[in-house]
């Protein structure tokens, strides 16, 4: 991102301590930890974003308690975090918001590829269309996915109910809905992104629920892909293959977007904790060449969501979040390929 001089700060490699001892082996690790510097790039104060970008204002108390509003918007980060509440929906940034040279500092690719496509989604959104949406059911056939079979719980066939009580509605706006999979058959995830690409997709969105060996976790998680050079939200660390730019990343500003609007709508109907949009490298939302995201829709290990689950009422609910989300998406498109008057 070619942010003006007067905005840039100090580029933050990667460090590592040889024969200095495991004292300052270990202050190098955390500074670069919290730092997030396994991420090569320029960062930017907030202070001086909050002036760039005419935010009406930016507050520091602590580092629990920075903040960006403009008249609509409110951004609320955590110090030393990855984490971002925007408009009370949690968003996972690529590297945490840290302290240098005494001002709190967000690394440009964030600026970006988040918070820019957040506060002006046309601009992020007016090279893309809507027309033709695929709808993917996780796992099927041999593959059941996450499973309670004590309690008939299959992830394969919610997925599926799910995706095909959103294309239902989606109809009834005339939109254009294809899925990957119509039943309970086994299908490759690259058969799956075959599909989107001949169908030409315009915007993907993959349906799971979710499952952990810690029945405590549970709640909404909306899963889009990160910036090539960008790790996951699970690890710190940049891989070899988090270098690489695959098709979904020709739709990062999009992405944020789309990812966004899902998140939002489904906390909204389903209440469950909001564990926020995350960035992964999952193979179909990497490999179609369209705006996409997967969601996944509570725990099948957690009491308490599998008890939601399990119930018609909340299966309602999950529909409604995706089908809110994504027309909220495709209309957002449509404003931004709207000439002004």
């Amino acid at each position: 991102m070619n942010l003006p001089s007067h905005l840039r700060l100090k580029k933050f490699g990667a460090t590592r301590a040889f024969g200095a001892g495991l004292l300052a082996g270990a202050w190098l690790a955390a500074e670069a930890a919290s730092a997030g510097s396994f991420i090569m790039g320029n960062t930017v104060s907030l202070s001086k974003l909050s002036h760039s970008y005419n935010f009406l204002s930016y507050t520091a108390r602590g580092k629990k308690n920075l903040a960006l509003r403009t008249k609509f918007n409110t951004f609320k980060f955590a110090g030393n975090t990855r984490q971002v509440e925007f408009n009370n929906i949690l968003i996972w940034l690529n590297a945490p918001v840290a302290r240098h040279w005494g001002s709190w500092t967000i690394r440009d690719v964030d600026v970006e590829k988040t918070i820019l496509p957040l506060i002006n989604p046309p601009r992020a959104l007016k090279s893309e269309s809507w027309r033709v949406v695929v709808l993917d059911p996780g796992h099927g056939g041999k593959d059941p996915g996450a499973a309670d079979l004590r309690r008939g719980l299959e992830e394969k066939r919610i997925a599926l109910e799910l995706a095909q009580r959103v294309r239902t509605i989606l109809r009834k706006y005339n939109v254009d809905v294809r899925l990957t999979r119509e039943g309970d058959k086994t299908t490759d995830l690259s058969q799956r992104c075959l599909l989107a690409k001949r169908w030409g997709a315009d915007l993907f969105v993959s349906i799971h629920l979710n499952a952990a060996a810690n029945s405590g976790a549970s709640g909404i998680e909306t899963h889009i892909l990160p910036p090539a050079g960008c790790p996951i939200t699970a690890s710190a660390f940049v891989s070899s293959r988090d270098r690489v730019a695959f098709p979904g990343n020709r739709h990062d500003g999009a992405n944020m977007v789309l990812g966004y609007y899902l998140q939002r709508s489904l906390i909204k109907y389903t209440r469950l904790e909001d564990r926020g949009v995350r960035r992964s490298r999952f193979y179909v939302i990497r490999n179609v060449d369209c705006p996409a995201a997967l969601v996944e829709c509570g725990f099948i290990s957690s009491r308490n969501d599998r008890t939601k689950i399990m119930t018609s009422a909340y299966r309602n609910n999950v529909t409604r979040g995706i089908t809110e989300g994504i027309l909220t998406y495709i209309n957002m498109v449509k404003r931004s390929q709207t000439p002004n008057p």
